[in-house]
């Protein structure tokens, strides 16, 4: 793993260049295009994070906003392209779905597995509908108007489940007039893109807009074991259809509705297996004078030493490596399809004194996974059976057990069996559907903003999750050590006192003789349930200016009230199906409220403070234990922020320069955890509530127009994460009481360290209004660990991710003169010095394995399109 003074050494220019000007709480993360009219200023940006149009400057809140040009420039599809695009906030891949993304905000992960017992902590809307499962967002088809990221608790205005913050994608209202936009791109690893969208202008009244997008590329891993390239890891092919219609109400209102479909069949990115444990006893972890309880792990290298495998090219691409892999050997060929569909009601009226505006949203998804996640092939080894525990075995040692001699001189001839086997493999079956609606009401005076509003949501999820995993067994401890062995006597008769008198005389003969000690126990299960959540939410907030609007004070109180009940039903979780299904119910109510104010210090400077508090709901881990067939829930989480920053435009609006610190205490953090006492031969996780956690940072933006040619733009972010309490350590002596364990705890999922910089460049061509135009940019992010500690998770520490120096390049023509309209062309490069990072972890404890997955090599291409 690379050190990280020796990563972070390109970051000492950068953090120069980031300083000059640090602009976090609420900064255009877009290399703003100066305005036409003006080429030295940059653009006004507008935002609706309080549920009005705002100048983003004004807002006392910390937001990156993202342009539909800056979209388009990018490439952004959906929140994947979102990483470090803002400061303190990174996003990765799911492992099993090619929709889902871990999204973190100022520290706070959203969960790491799509499971339905358990909320996000960062929200994600589309056109004002929260989705309330990452997998199921699909924003492919989306023609974007503006992205906005708004980071710190938004439990007032945006509701539970935002406590990191929250990223909204809205959409682009259907013209009055004739539009078309076409676009088509082709790149590496066979990726071809295109996307068209027509407004065919008013027609009786309504106005309308039709999009089709279709993406599609080759796997960025060769997996020897699947012929068509279409298939092996990375790959992806996604059709997705968006239609929308609005007519007006009169003068003053609008009614629109917004239909999206997505299909997207995907080959998830490869599990490369990195570790595998000998075996070696792992002492209890001392914590603060305590010996704690490990997972010990399973001698998974030596049992692989006596393998066969199917292909024999698969055998060296099995020993592992945290070196990445351009090519694998996968025995199962893993797959994820996603289907989605969704729509969106909008309907609002001004009134003059009074604007009203109604929402719904009604989403459906679906999604069928096969996983591999032992990173090798199929390969044939010995298996454990209780009826084959003595195959083998010499004839007289056998009778010493008692057996006849016929028998024992049978069994002596037999082999141990042998079975064909993964280390682990998943599929998945998971079916969701959403609805909500949201009714606002809002009005300003000459010194007064205020919005009400109520809330309602509803969802239900099922989950059909079969796992294969394999256990090494070291029968030579668990069948024929000294202690074991008196077990083994006792079940072929033997009276426990002759049981403990013999075991330690013969079981050294038999441990000599074992003809297979390292023996594979295959562990089929099955999860399965059903879960479902309501919530209610009524809110208000108002926004008071002492003296007029133009006295430069603005000081602002909000609150909001949610009542949330939550249910699961669960049918299997095992290896048979439950005689009477286990269920569990839990309701929560919290109030969450916002203080903040604003002052404008001088022209285009202003300062704020801000005190917010954030809720997420708690719920149920579908793979706890029930406790007489009632399923446990976990408490909600709570937060309070406090935040200071400044906002600034200067040197006539050439510069805007925004900065943020912020403090964060939460309680009861909800994480996922392996088990450390769960049953051998399995994997599981569960959800815990860690007690208290702080969070303390600086955020800072910066976007400069250097010339009419140059336009420089960067943003810093840092955090740093302490944990207060974590109850999870279970005494090595047996005590009931839970340790405290937060002096060993980690932020999982979390850069503790985010930054980056970009040039852009624009030259005029002719006087049509043609331009060249290019940017180079610089993203860095620190690893990230992938669990909160080493006690269940082994190689938590050697499984921390890589420190991310990326460059991305784009050069190109726009506003190509065609006619009518105009074109552009555009060649791009993603991760230009090709680096191969380690970006996340599973590290499958007791199992004795461990594993990655890797970011995506270098990738390239042109797109071409027009516009009329």
């Amino acid at each position: 793993m690379k050190s990280q003074s020796c990563a972070r050494a390109p970051m000492q220019l950068m953090i120069g260049a980031s300083l000059l000007g640090l602009s976090v709480p609420a900064f255009a993360n877009e290399a703003e295009k100066p305005a036409d009219n003006d080429g030295a200023k940059l653009e006004e940006i507008v935002v609706t994070a309080q549920k009005r149009e705002q100048n983003l400057q004004v807002v006392p809140v910390a937001i990156t906003a993202i342009s539909a040009d800056k979209v388009e420039q990018l490439g952004i599809k959906d929140a994947h392209d979102l990483s470090a695009m803002a400061p303190n906030v990174t996003v990765m891949q799911g492992t099993t779905n090619a929709n889902a993304a871990v999204i973190s905000i100022r520290g706070i992960p959203t969960p790491a597995s799509e499971t339905f017992g358990l909320d996000t902590a960062n929200a994600l809307y589309i056109d004002g509908v929260y989705i309330a499962r990452s997998g199921g967002s699909a924003l492919d088809v989306i023609d974007v108007e503006r992205v906005e990221v708004l980071r710190g608790p938004q439990g007032t205005l945006f509701g539970r489940n935002t406590t990191g913050g929250g990223i909204a994608f809205i959409s682009r209202a259907p013209s009055k007039t004739f539009k078309l936009k076409a676009e088509a791109g082709y790149g590496n690893y066979d990726a071809f893109n295109g996307k068209i969208t027509v407004d065919p202008g008013q027609i009786l009244g309504v106005s309308s807009s039709f999009t089709y997008s279709h993406r599609e590329r080759h796997g960025v891993v060769d997996n020897l074991n699947e012929p068509d390239n279409a298939k092996d890891p990375g790959a992806r092919k996604s059709d997705s259809v968006r239609a929308a219609l609005k007519a007006d109400i009169g003068t003053s209102g609008s009614i629109q509705y917004i239909f999206d479909w997505n299909r997207t069949n995907a080959s998830p990115i490869n599990f490369q297996l990195t570790n595998v444990s000998d075996g070696t006893f792992r002492a209890p972890i001392v914590v603060d004078g305590t010996p704690l309880v490990v997972s010990q792990q399973a001698p998974v290298q030596q049992y692989l030493t006596g393998v066969t495998f199917a292909d024999p090219r698969c055998a060296a691409l099995a020993a592992p490596t945290r070196q990445w892999r351009n090519t694998v050997c996968n025995d199962i060929n893993s797959r994820s399809l996603d289907e989605t569909w969704g729509h969106n009601l909008q309907i609002q009226n001004d009134f003059g004194p009074l604007k009203v505006k109604y929402t719904a949203g009604w989403r459906i998804w679906h999604n069928d996974s096969v996983t591999d996640l032992d990173g090798m092939g199929a390969f044939t080894g010995r298996q454990f059976t209780k009826t084959s525990l003595f195959n083998g075995f010499p004839s007289a040692l056998l009778q010493n057990l008692g057996l006849p001699a016929a028998t024992a001189g049978f069994l002596s001839t037999l082999s141990v069996p042998t079975v064909q086997q993964n280390l682990f493999d998943t599929n998945n079956k998971r079916r969701h559907q959403q609805f909500s609606q949201e009714l606002e009401f809002s009005g300003q005076t000459s010194n007064l903003d205020w919005v009400l509003g109520g809330f309602y949501f509803w969802e239900k999820g099922s989950e059909y999750n079969p796992q294969n995993s394999g256990f090494v067994l070291d029968t030579n401890s668990a069948v024929f050590g000294d202690q074991a062995f008196v077990g083994v006597l006792q079940g072929l008769g033997f009276p426990a006192a002759q049981a403990a008198i013999f075991a330690p005389l013969l079981a050294p003969s038999f441990r000599a003789t074992n003809p297979a000690q390292y023996r594979l126990v295959q562990t089929l299960s099955v999860l399965n349930y059903t879960a479902s959540a309501e919530s209610t939410a009524i809110y208000g907030q108002a926004t008071y200016y002492p003296g007029g609007r133009d006295s430069g004070l603005r000081l602002t109180a909000g609150g909001r009230y949610t009542w949330d009940s939550k249910a699961m039903t669960r049918a299997q979780n095992g290896a048979a199906p439950l005689a009477v299904p286990e269920a569990g119910s839990a309701k929560y109510r919290k109030f969450t409220w916002n203080l903040m104010a604003g002052y404008d210090v001088a022209e285009g400077v202003n300062v704020y403070g801000r005190i917010a508090t954030g809720y997420r709901s708690g719920g149920f881990n579908a793979q706890d234990p029930s406790v007489n067939g009632v399923l446990p829930s976990f408490r909600p989480e709570s937060l309070t922020s406090y935040e200071v920053g400044l906002k600034s435009e200067l040197f006539n609006r050439r510069v805007r320069f925004n900065l943020a610190g912020f403090y964060n205490e939460y309680k009861d953090l909800a994480l996922t955890v392996p088990i450390t006492n769960a049953a051998p031969g399995t994997f599981a996780t569960r959800v815990t509530n860690a007690g208290k956690v702080t969070y303390t940072g600086i955020e800072a933006e910066l976007t400069a127009v250097l010339t009419d040619n140059f336009t420089f733009e960067g943003n810093l972010g840092y955090v740093d994460v302490k944990f207060k309490e974590f109850l999870a350590g279970l005494p090595a002596s047996g005590a009931a009481t839970i340790v405290n364990i937060a002096s060993i705890a980690k932020a999982s999922y979390t850069s503790p360290l985010t930054a980056s910089v970009a040039l852009n460049a624009q030259f005029p061509i002719g006087d049509k209004g043609m331009r060249a135009v290019g940017r180079v940019s610089y993203t860095y992010e620190d690893g990230k660990y992938s669990f909160p500690n080493s006690l269940s998770a082994p190689y938590n520490d050697i499984l921390r991710g890589d420190n991310r120096n990326i460059v991305d390049a784009q050069i190109g023509l726009d506003r190509i003169p065609l006619g009518t309209g105009e074109a552009f062309a555009r060649l791009w490069v993603k991760n230009l010095t090709n680096r191969h990072d380690l970006v996340r972890a599973i590290d499958f404890g007791a199992l004795g394995f461990g594993g990655g997955f890797y970011a995506d090599p270098r990738t390239w291409g042109g797109t071409v399109g027009v516009k009329f």
